[in-house]
Order: structure tokens, then sequence, then C-alpha cells
């Protein structure tokens, strides 16, 4: 059973708990209702423990809570309810019934921006025919005062008597205008278009599941200078000794089979995303270096069967030929990562990150996305990615991380070319070139 929390203020639960007649099997609707922005954050971090994704009614909240507390949207689904282009144009049909003198230059519509395409209007209208925004991009709702923003943007038009209609997502925008006649028409995510989301999230949290369900193999390797028993059998002691002790440090389940001169460990995808910080670097590598006089290979492997990880994680400590400890990663897909040092970090000057966070507020993609991206960039020395590989690196579905490369492409952060690699079966993943 999933459980999902729908957060939502006592107006837009007029409309959400519709989701509560929707019929599921597998999953739990669970809908809290805040007073204010403050008040979700509270909510929030409460509920958020014992949940597995959420979904808020708007994009205010929502880009409210990512701007706060952008770690939990990288560890559970996030999304909102939003309006779909079926829901928009079957409400204009309506309101055009209803209101014959009804057009879209007359009105402000404060939900259209790039992100969503304005709902494809941009496609029908004339430039002069458009109607009024909010904003061009959905970053308008990331002000601390959205709510205001949005009232003194249909307000103002108002006043100077530019609009005759207002459509919002706003649902208590009526009430800011209680003594005056504005025509306020507020647009709903359909029923059907909450389902979608709610499955949609579904999706992401089996997608999330299954990643970190996967079996990962590790291959610790050590050498000798020399064929002595004595120092073998010291040297096995002494790396078994010491994974015992990281398992306990680090609260990890590292199941460990020792052979001659190396040891198999077998861990979950999700503990394996905790030792090596999502593929960055590997505290393995750290912990074996304070405890160890020796140097161990240490290869990990991913692999779509047991022996296909093994057999990765072995070649993986093949590419281990530095003086000291060290990790390489080998994955299903033969991608190699690595050195994965324990205490190695990307140097960032000021105006690296200066620029990230300038693509971060154009993008409205996170800037610890964009931080991994610049990084793997940086460690696989490489400069084009496609969706799958972006995936595996930051433990992020597929399908997150082609909404990810799509959206640096729409702003030209990223370009495809032309992949000539070919896989086993269909065509060959969309491959992009960054340019961060």
């Amino acid at each position: 059973m999933y459980n999902i929390c729908v957060f939502s203020t006592k107006y837009s639960y007029r409309w959400v708990k519709k989701c509560e007649n929707m019929k599921f099997d597998n999953i739990n609707l669970q809908n809290y209702i805040y007073d204010d922005l403050s008040h979700l954050e509270t909510l929030f971090l409460e509920k958020i423990k014992n949940c597995d994704a959420v979904i808020f009614s708007a994009q205010i909240p929502y880009i409210h809570i990512q701007k706060k507390f952008k770690e939990y949207f990288l560890t559970i689904p996030c999304a909102f309810f939003d309006i779909t282009e079926r829901d928009f144009y079957f409400k204009i049909a309506e309101i055009q019934y209803k209101y014959p003198e009804f057009s879209f230059k007359h009105c402000i519509i404060d939900f259209l921006y790039k992100e969503n395409n304005y709902l494809s209007l941009k496609d029908i209208l004339l430039p002069e025919d458009f109607p009024y925004l909010l904003g061009e991009s959905i970053e308008v709702y990331a002000q601390p005062d959205a709510y205001e923003v949005v009232y003194q943007a249909h307000a103002k038009l108002w006043q100077e008597q530019r609009v005759r209609f207002s459509l919002t997502r706003l649902t208590n925008l009526y009430t800011y205008f209680e003594d005056e006649n504005v025509q306020i028409i507020h647009i709903t995510p359909s029923f059907e278009s909450m389902q979608t989301t709610i499955l949609d999230v579904v999706k992401e949290i089996e997608v999330a599941n299954l990643m970190n369900s996967q079996v990962v193999a590790g291959y610790l390797e050590f050498s000798v200078s020399q064929n002595d028993p004595t120092e073998i059998e010291y040297r096995q002691i002494a790396l078994y000794k010491s994974i015992l002790d990281f398992n306990r440090k680090l609260g990890t389940s590292l199941i460990t089979y020792r052979s001659a001169i190396h040891y198999e460990l077998l861990t979950n995808y999700s503990d394996f995303s905790m030792i090596t910080n999502n593929q960055q670097n590997c505290s393995l590598v750290d912990f074996l270096r304070e405890q160890l006089s020796f140097k161990v290979k240490i290869g990990w492997g991913i692999g779509k069967t047991l022996q296909e990880a093994r057999i990765q994680a072995e070649k993986a400590a093949t590419y281990c030929t530095g003086s000291l400890t060290e990790s390489y990663i080998l994955t299903k897909e033969n991608h190699l990562i690595g050195p994965l040092d324990g205490k190695t970090s990307i140097a960032m000057n000021d105006s690296d990150i200066d620029k990230l966070e300038e693509i971060s507020r154009n993008t409205n993609i996170s800037l610890l996305h964009l931080q991994k991206i610049y990084g793997l960039v940086y460690k696989l020395k490489k400069e084009s990615l496609t969706a799958e590989e972006l995936s595996i690196h930051m433990s992020i579905s597929v399908r997150t991380a082609s909404r990810i490369l799509k959206r640096l492409e729409e702003f030209n952060y990223a370009s495809p070319i032309a992949n000539n690699v070919t896989r086993a079966k269909g065509r060959p993943s969309k491959l992009y070139k960054m340019n961060l």
C-alpha cells in the first residue's frame, strides 16, 4: 500500500476532495489542510517521514516547498495537480457558451507560462489577441509573497479596465475582490487529470523501489608483494574486520563472502547509493584507507542478474591502478564511473556556482541536480550524456532524467547530438551535449 499525502488549503480542498472518490487497490490518499505556507512547511516535515509521495494542490505550495526543502524532492516523488490542455479547452468552451462576449485579449490567465507551453494557446492565437499573463515563467510563483503577486496582477488590470475576465488557479482569489464587480473564473484540474497525476506519482514510486531493490555486487581485492601465507592471512582478517566495522559505523548490511585474496560483497541499491554518495565518492574507500596499511581495489557492479553484477564488479576492480585504495563502478550498460575517492570533491569556483544558480533560476531545475550533473561531466571526463546515464548516476528515474535534459535543451544548456552507439534492442538513446 502506497501512502500519498495531498496538501491543500481549505479553499482548494473543495475540489481536491474529489480524489477521495477515486478507487485504488494499492493507494492510501491522506488529505491535509494547511492555513498558510508557514503551516505547510511544518505539516510537510511532519508527514514526509511516513509517506511514499507528496502531491500539492497547485503550483505555489509545490514551488515553495521545493525551494525550501530541495533535498526531499530528490528522495521522494513530489507533484502538483495541474491543468491539462484538455481541462483548459473544455473550460474555455464552457466559458464561451456562458459568456458570448468572452475574448482572450480581454482577460488575464495566471496559469500559462513557457514551462507548460502556454497550453498551446500561442499556437492558436495571434500575438495581438493573446491574453495577459502573470509572468512568462512558472518561477513567478516562487516569490515569497506569491499569493499577493497573483492578486496585484489581476487587480492592476481591472483597475486599468484592460480586462473583463480573470481566469485563475488561485481558489480564494475571489475573496480579494468581495466588494468589486470583477468576473473571477476559477479553473481546477478535472477528475481525470487528478487521477492521472496520482497514477504517475505511483509509477515514480515503483521505479524508485525497483532501483532500490536491485542487487549490487562489490569486489574487494588486496595485493601481496610475495606469496607469503602469513601475510595473506593477516590481510584477509584485517580486511574482513574493517568491512564489519564499516557496516556497524554506517548501519549498512553488506553481505560478505571470502575467497583467497579477495572479498565479494552483496548489498541493495539503496545502501550502495548511500555508500557511494549517489555514485560520486565512496565512503568505503576513505574508511579502508584509514584502517588498513595496504591497498585494496574496490569494484562495484550493477547487473540485471546477480551473476552479471558479480562479473561487472570484478571487471570494475581491474581499473584500480593507483597506488592507494580506490573504487570504480561498472553499470549494467557498461558505463564506467570512477575513480571514487573517499574525500574527493569537485572544486567549483565562484563563477561556476553563480552560473549554476542562474541556470537553476532560468530552468526551475534544482541547484543540487545541476551540481550533480556538473560533477558527473567532470568525473566522467565527457560532455555528452544520455537520460539513462543521468538516471543511474543521480539515482533518479529515466523519466525524470529525460525531463531534466529536455528542460536544459529548451534553454540551450544542452543540445541533442548524433549517437552512433547502438543498443542490443531498439534505437540508440538520445545523447545530449552539456553546456553548463
